[in-house]
């Protein structure tokens, strides 16, 4: 198993990823730890218990309290499947609607199809298919004793079922994949339009940024972003075919992770009218 990479951003958060872009590896997605006083919010807990585990075993070294609870920015299971752990542990997940519909319907099988896959069945031997304790629909607030983190749904970005999990008093914001870094975006479940007004919402709540895939930082990440959507759009709209519109983008983004997005990408903006 690839080793767990840890940030500390401030006295309160921590981002842990086990960077790459497979599925062994939960496909770089970040995993944002928030401290306060008495517990602990995690988001985004990977792809898999066993990958979970490497995270509870991070926040036990650094003295965390104990996790509470789990904020779900989206149904994807490489953010939303290693919850399932700490749920058993008790502590209470929250996620929007839409994202808790999506889990349900999805990852049955999801998990059925990789526990028969001798190449991946050991990391997921112990995953389960589970619901959010909780759901909400517009905004969600946890208070961690000394901290408060805010759940919010920006619309239909990356997926139906977004959040975005600010934490005011540090001015973060933990984007999921409304916002990949260094990555290809994965556009198979967004909506055109609102992947950019997520950005230019977000871009009004927080001044740190992490997101879903890639490394954290300022205001930068959010104009990379949106850099990205316009040339991925320019290029695909503008290519002769599907195939040099492909080779045009990665050429564009050389060294961007998760090639395998790089299609949908294409069949996203050229289906644009």
């Amino acid at each position: 198993m690839a080793e767990l990479r840890e940030t500390q951003l401030t006295d309160r958060v921590r981002v842990f990823t086990l960077g790459g872009d497979d599925l062994l590896t939960s496909y770089g997605a970040n995993c944002v730890a928030v401290r306060g006083d008495r517990s602990t919010l995690l988001v985004d807990p990977l792809v898999a218990p066993a990958h979970a585990r490497l995270v509870a075993a991070a926040l036990a070294r650094a003295g965390y309290p104990p996790v509470s609870h789990v904020a779900l920015t989206h149904h994807h299971t490489d953010h939303a499947l290693g919850a399932s752990l700490f749920a058993r542990a008790g502590a209470r997940v929250v996620a929007h609607g839409r994202c808790a519909a999506a889990m349900a319907e999805e990852h049955p099988a999801l998990v059925a199809e990789r526990r028969a896959d001798g190449r991946v069945a050991a990391l997921f031997a112990d995953a389960v298919p589970y619901a959010p304790e909780a759901t909400f629909e517009g905004e969600e607030a946890i208070d961690l004793g000394g901290v408060r983190a805010e759940l919010r749904h920006l619309g239909h970005g990356h997926t139906p079922g977004d959040a975005v999990v600010l934490v005011p008093s540090d001015r973060l914001a933990a984007t999921g994949d409304l916002v990949f870094r260094g990555y290809h975006f994965n556009y198979e479940q967004a909506d055109r339009e609102g992947v950019r007004r997520g950005l230019l919402a977000l871009g009004d709540l927080a001044e740190w940024f992490v997101p879903g895939h890639g490394r954290p930082g300022g205001a930068e990440v959010l104009r990379e972003q949106a850099l990205y959507h316009d040339e991925a759009e320019r290029i695909a709209r503008g290519s002769p075919d599907a195939e040099a519109a492909a080779g045009s983008l990665v050429e564009r983004f050389p060294g961007f992770l998760l090639r395998m997005a790089v299609p949908a990408a294409v069949r996203f903006w050229r289906g644009y009218r």
